[in-house]
């Protein structure tokens, strides 16, 4: 009975153990979506502006001077087109959803420099998604065979067509550049 007792406890000690993970996520995991998301707070720039090429993850317009490629912003169709794009972004630490020129957009940011109110608007950080999303990878995933992938055939240095020797019969700038999915 004595043995019983101990595994007894002892299996009740391990499970205590996990109940910090259980309550708030191992570290890098998604918070508690959507209760993470911070409502009524803009993250302005304050040189704290994360520019990188987001036209490999769909984004078209929108963008800081209509420039896709260098751009911390995008017109998108939901929330979580902000969360995903961060998500896949190592640089990205926070998001931010709200509106400008009467359109939804998002923007990233490096860090929470600039944090104020504002009305309607909705911040986030890295980890504040939804538990299922995954990264995103650029462009389209079933064009990246043998080698190819997009920064080898898409990156801004080759031009607005890509890197010519990436396309042949099946495969092009139009359908690998871009991925599949809208944001």
């Amino acid at each position: 009975m004595l043995g019983f007792r101990r595994r007894a406890r002892a299996m009740a000690v391990r499970h205590l153990a996990l109940l910090p993970l259980l309550l708030f996520g191992s570290p890098g995991s998604a918070q508690n979506w959507p209760a993470c998301q911070e409502h009524n707070t803009v993250i302005r720039n304050a040189g704290r502006a994360l520019f990188t090429n987001l036209q490999g993850f769909g984004a078209t317009v929108g963008c800081f001077q209509d420039d896709c490629q260098n751009t911390d912003k995008f017109v998108a169709s939901s929330i979580e087109s902000c969360t995903k794009v961060c998500l896949s972004l190592p640089e990205c630490e926070w998001w931010v959803w709200g509106q400008e020129e009467g359109e939804q957009k998002c923007w990233f940011r490096l860090g929470d420099d600039g944090r104020e109110a504002g009305d309607g608007w909705l911040s986030g950080s890295r980890s504040c998604h939804p538990p299922s999303q995954e990264p995103m990878v650029m462009g389209n995933n079933e064009c990246w065979i043998d080698g190819f992938n997009y920064d080898t055939c898409c990156d801004p240095k080759f031009g607005p067509s890509g890197n010519t020797q990436c396309w042949d019969g099946v495969f092009n700038y139009d359908k690998c550049c871009f991925p599949k999915d809208e944001l």
